[in-house]
């Protein structure tokens, strides 16, 4: 049903390119509204669009009010998403879609305790999150002001990375892919930055950084790069990022409350040092492909005063793991793509 209806749109826009200003702002409006956010796949319909758009030739002027269409849609449905919130307070769990995931508001209450006022900002960018984050701001009564401030410079931020983001890449194919090739070394560095980065246990980064790790290396396969350079750096980073949270794990011991590279406070630590005790260096191996306890267990394994060098041959083979689990698919669809 999803993909129909994103097929459906994207028709539209194909026949009558006028259309995709009012477009993007309903999409954006119900990618930001409670009642249809969890549901609507306004992220992949606003890329398509993006691509659609670019691919046609449409000039600047209608790409940039497609921006601003989409910067006001996302506007208006996390204003509309607050009042909801302020107006039903507590009752808002009888009310679909809340009735039918009963989890949504514990959830959102926790992300907005832990972040704050950021819970807004980030909340435009964070799926499982965004339904539910402007009416947390509702129902606690967080003041207009700094509610709005960061709801629309979040939801204009998020358009231009959405819709931007695929024409500039339709546009400048050619010299991206050309510099990817002639600059192995600057793409080895992304690489090797984006798998540290998914060694810090922020839930927060987890997603995006596994995307963009995938994303990159797949477009730098397509441009005719070299699979071994950006497989090593990633692999490399990811065990780099091992061994530092690793070290930060044996010297932070009991005390997590406080560290900057712990997102839940600790709480996950004890669970994930019983999983080390269990499992021992097997669960250095496998950690990786944890989800989002991937990043906790090194951490646990300092804390839990595993020996370095087990632990380094399990990350080692973790990390080697990682990075071909998600360069190994892009590699097999360009060979597959260039018979």
């Amino acid at each position: 049903m999803t993909e129909s209806l994103v097929d459906t749109i994207l028709s539209i826009v194909r026949e009558r390119e006028s259309w995709a200003i009012p477009i993007a702002f309903l999409v954006a409006f119900g990618e930001s509204l409670c009642f249809l956010s969890i549901v609507w796949p306004g992220w992949a319909i606003l890329s398509g669009l993006a691509f659609l758009l670019a691919a046609s030739g449409v000039g600047w002027p209608i790409i940039i009010l497609v921006i601003i269409a989409a910067g006001l849609g996302g506007v208006v449905g996390y204003s509309i998403s607050y009042w909801v919130g302020h107006y039903f307070k507590d009752s808002i769990g009888n009310i679909w879609p809340f009735s039918r995931h009963p989890n949504l508001i514990p959830k959102g209450e926790e992300f907005f305790d832990e972040h704050g006022l950021w819970s807004v900002f980030l909340g435009h960018f964070i799926g499982p999150v965004r339904a539910v984050i402007p009416v947390i701001a509702g129902m606690f009564s967080m003041p207009q002001i700094p509610f709005q401030i960061a709801n629309v410079s979040s939801a204009f931020i998020w358009a231009v990375w959405v819709v931007l983001g695929p024409v500039l890449f339709v546009t400048f194919q050619e010299p991206i892919f050309a510099f990817m090739r002639e600059h192995e070394w600057v793409v080895a560095l992304v690489m090797f930055g984006l798998a540290f980065a998914n060694a810090i246990a922020i839930p927060l980064l987890f997603v995006p950084v596994l995307l963009l790790f995938a994303f990159v290396g797949g477009v730098h396969l397509y441009a005719g790069g070299s699979f071994w350079i950006i497989f090593v750096a990633g692999a490399l980073g990811a065990f780099c990022g091992d061994l530092y949270f690793f070290r930060e794990g044996q010297r932070s011991k009991l005390s997590f409350t406080n560290a900057w590279f712990i997102g839940d406070k600790g709480r996950a630590i004890p669970a994930a040092r019983q999983l080390v005790r269990d499992g021992g260096a097997i669960s250095v191996i496998t950690s990786k492909f944890l989800g989002l306890r991937r990043a906790v267990l090194p951490i646990a394994a300092g804390a839990e005063g595993m020996s370095m060098a087990p632990f380094a041959v399990a990350s080692a083979i973790s990390a080697a793991l990682w990075s071909a689990a998600f360069l190994v698919p892009g590699l097999l669809v360009c060979a597959f793509m260039a018979r």
